[in-house]
């Protein structure tokens, strides 16, 4: 028995002193550092990270990032401790990733107030978003086009102010030279370039190219063609970039969702990194603009009522009563109640509208549902505090016109039954008849979305479609020339 203590003792003893050994090996032992070798050079993963920001052209801050590069470089060139490099590098890294998934720049900064902060947090890859895979591609189409084309030759027209179709002009042939370089107009000789006759296959190459650049496609080339036209080529990669910027303020790794583009005037749905729907909107115009936003759709009302919400109560209905001006409110079917849905209607000739305001008014101002409701059979809900969300809309009208910056900041769908079908049917399987039977009730019904679906309501000027195709449309809030005069002071 005291034998068998004596082992058990010498044993744990040779355990204790393996334990310290290695202990003191790791020690003594060259310090593992991820951006530095043991011989205090640059590690190969270093050498991987900086390339890779070196020939990055999406970043708007490249300067800060090279600073905090040169303050790296030196700290190699005095020998400094290995732990202060690496304290540098991990800086640069952070700085990198940061940059690539929230932007270089704060949305504050040129948004002011008109948007719904993103709630981010920086990780330590690419973001995988169809939204930043579209412009990157975009970006890219348009290098290349530098560096065969460099610049093209401005354009203007020649003792007229619009060249019709069938037209004759000096211009025609320097319009199809312009069209060609960008892919619009497909040559068959030089002596066709140099002809003034404005026929029938370049106007349907000038329609193209106005269709891509939000302009009506009528092949009448006037100012505002003129204008795109004249655009020089690198504005238009500059135009990406910022644009690029935007989105990455807003944008997570969302396997579906809904994104509208406010300039663009379109909506999609994304799943799986793929659109599988396409409606055009209407957004908010200059002097009341939809903001810009991530957020999430919970919930639809089927059959909703219309209330004023505060912009158009403050700028329309309040400055009408008081001029005791009411024939536009009854036209539209606009009523005043004590009550939030139209049960104690008020006469608006029996009040005296001077003693109110905005902010005191007793009143609510609605629409009751019905095929003259501003808000159409159906709304798509994600409470923000500007009050705006997706619906339809009893003006169908106004979806023919090219330019659709027309609302007072919610954004109208052209196909709101076809995009509620799309939402409901992940929910459990649904027809149009289920959901027709629910709008001819002519009741109010408010239907849950689950799980809740992200939706983006962003501003980007610039797009690329599945095919390839690059659009670029009106700076319609001037955001873009906003930013561009700001990054070049």
């Amino acid at each position: 028995m005291k034998m068998i203590k004596i082992c058990v003792i010498f044993l744990f003893t040779l355990t204790l002193f393996a334990q310290e050994q290695n202990v003191s090996d790791a020690n003594i032992s060259w310090p593992q550092y991820r951006w530095v070798d043991q011989n205090g050079e640059p590690s190969w993963e270093l050498h991987l990270l900086l390339k890779k920001i070196e020939e990055d052209d999406t970043l708007l801050c490249k300067d800060q990032l090279n600073n905090e590069i040169q303050k790296l470089e030196e700290a190699f060139d005095s020998k400094q401790e290995a732990c202060v490099i690496e304290r540098l590098a991990n800086s640069i890294e952070e700085s990198y990733w940061r940059v690539l998934n929230c932007g270089c720049f704060p949305p504050q900064r040129f948004l002011e107030k008109n948007f719904l902060p993103p709630q981010k947090t920086p990780i330590k890859k690419a973001l995988d978003s169809p939204i930043l895979t579209r412009l990157y591609g975009a970006l890219k189409k348009y290098e290349r086009l530098a560096q065969e084309v460099k610049e093209w030759k401005p354009i203007e027209l020649e003792d007229i102010v619009y060249l019709l179709p069938g037209g004759s002009n000096e211009a025609v042939g320097k319009i199809r030279e312009r069209l060609a370089l960008e892919g619009f107009y497909h040559c068959h000789g030089g002596e066709e370039l140099n002809a003034s006759f404005y026929d029938n296959e370049l106007v349907e190459a000038v329609k193209d190219f106005q269709r891509h650049h939000g302009l009506k496609d009528d092949g009448v080339v006037g100012p505002m063609t003129l204008d795109a036209m004249n655009e020089p080529l690198e504005h238009k990669i500059a135009r990406i970039k910022i644009n690029i910027e935007r989105a990455r303020w807003f944008v997570q790794p969302d396997d579906f969702f809904v994104f509208v583009d406010i300039p663009g005037f379109f909506m999609q749905v994304y799943e799986h990194g793929r659109a599988i729907f396409e409606s055009k909107v209407i957004v908010g115009r200059k002097e009341r603009p939809t903001p810009q936003m991530r957020n999430l759709i919970s919930y639809c009302v089927l059959n909703p009522y219309w209330r004023a919400p505060k912009t158009i109560l403050k700028e329309d209905i309040i400055p009408s009563l008081k001029k005791r001006d009411f024939r536009h409110l009854k036209k539209e079917g606009v009523i005043a109640s004590t009550d939030y849905y139209g049960k104690e209607v008020v006469k608006f000739e029996d009040v005296d509208w001077k003693y109110f305001d905005e902010k005191d008014i007793p009143f609510t101002f609605l629409q009751k549902p019905g095929p003259n409701n501003f808000l159409g059979y159906v709304k798509f809900m994600f409470p923000n505090r500007f009050d705006v969300y997706l619906h339809d809309t009893n003006a169908r009208n106004l979806f023919r016109y090219s330019y659709r910056a027309l609302s007072s900041g919610c954004v109208r769908v052209k196909k709101p039954i076809e995009l509620l079908h799309l939402f409901l049917n992940r929910q459990k399987e649904v027809d149009y008849r289920d959901i027709f039977d629910r709008l001819w009730t002519q009741r109010t019904q408010r239907i849950r979305i689950r799980p809740n679906i992200p939706v983006y309501l962003l501003y980007l000027s610039v797009w690329m479609d599945e095919c390839g195709e690059v659009y670029f449309y009106p700076d319609v809030y001037g955001l873009d020339k906003k930013m561009l005069a700001s990054l070049h002071q």
